[in-house]
């Protein structure tokens, strides 16, 4: 098997357990995602975050960083081009509530204006999987891993998964990138 069937493979079971949550199990997950959230903002002085607007199977943040920007943290969040590169737009007040789809079927605000991702204290990455030493399997497009090669600044990276996304290894190549933190619905742990 090679390192592109062991990420598939991954892949596949994670969209399966993930399908498998209950609205319940989700809004549990989006109080304490919130909760975590305020923490970290709080703690590390979040003044600017790169973050995602969650699918509904993704880990449930948008409570989370709507939350932030009530509290005057700069949250962006990603467009996926045509390009294969992320352009990014500010979210403002309750925007994360009223969204659309980019290129790739991902939700953006439906308002807004486009940014530049820079002076990030912090980036929320989605994953498909992480492991304890800092490696993530993202969903195979590549787009934050060419973003992160290229990040300014030495923002916290941080890979919001579920707990159950926890693995103990991660099949990697050359250009994925490690990052510093997980965060899950019931903790926080840094990896570097």
């Amino acid at each position: 098997m090679t390192t592109r069937d062991d990420k598939a493979e991954l892949r596949a079971f994670v969209r399966l357990t993930r399908a498998a949550r209950s609205t319940e199990e989700l809004g549990a997950a989006s109080d304490d995602f919130e909760q975590f959230l305020v923490y970290l903002a709080d703690q590390y002085d979040w003044r600017r975050i790169a973050a995602f607007i969650p699918t509904p199977t993704e880990p449930p943040i948008a409570r989370g960083l709507n939350t932030l920007v009530l509290d005057g943290v700069s949250v962006i969040v990603p467009v996926s081009a045509a390009d294969g590169l992320l352009d990014w737009m500010e979210l403002g007040h309750d925007t994360i509530w009223s969204t659309t789809n980019d290129s790739m079927g991902m939700p953006i605000p439906s308002t807004g204006a486009h940014v530049s991702p820079s002076g990030l204290d912090a980036v929320l990455i989605p994953a498909a999987a992480v492991d304890r030493g800092g490696n993530r399997l993202g969903w195979g497009k590549g787009f934050y891993d060419r973003f992160l090669a290229s990040v300014e600044g030495k923002p916290l990276l941080i890979a919001v998964v579920f707990d159950s996304d926890c693995v103990v290894e991660v099949p990697t190549d050359e250009h994925d990138v490690p990052i510093g933190a997980i965060l899950t619905e019931t903790e926080i742990s840094f990896t570097q």
